[in-house]
């Protein structure tokens, strides 16, 4: 067996416990992923998201860039617009 027929044998379920065991560092039972298996851990999500066709939002190492897209377009604007009208009150 290949590693695209183990890909495709994957359920939902052994894709959860990998993506748990990326995030927390440890399998289900504790132990800790050892810097060989978080790398073929990747790599065997990394390959079942395209294979199964898993929306970009939902992959692994997924950033949303919105938030900065927006803030990036106020700065600037805010640089377009740099004077501002100071009132002094006596």
């Amino acid at each position: 067996m290949n590693v695209d027929e183990l890909i495709a044998n994957m359920t939902p379920q052994i894709y959860q416990n990998m993506k748990d065991a990326l995030e927390l560092g440890r399998w289900g039972d504790g132990r800790v992923l050892t810097p060989e298996q978080k790398e073929f851990t990747l790599e065997a999500m990394i390959r079942y998201e395209h294979m199964n066709n898993i929306p970009e939002t939902e992959r692994v190492g997924y950033v949303d860039m919105t938030n900065k897209k927006k803030k990036k377009a106020m700065e600037q604007f805010a640089a377009q617009n740099d004077t501002q009208t100071i009132k002094i009150i006596e």
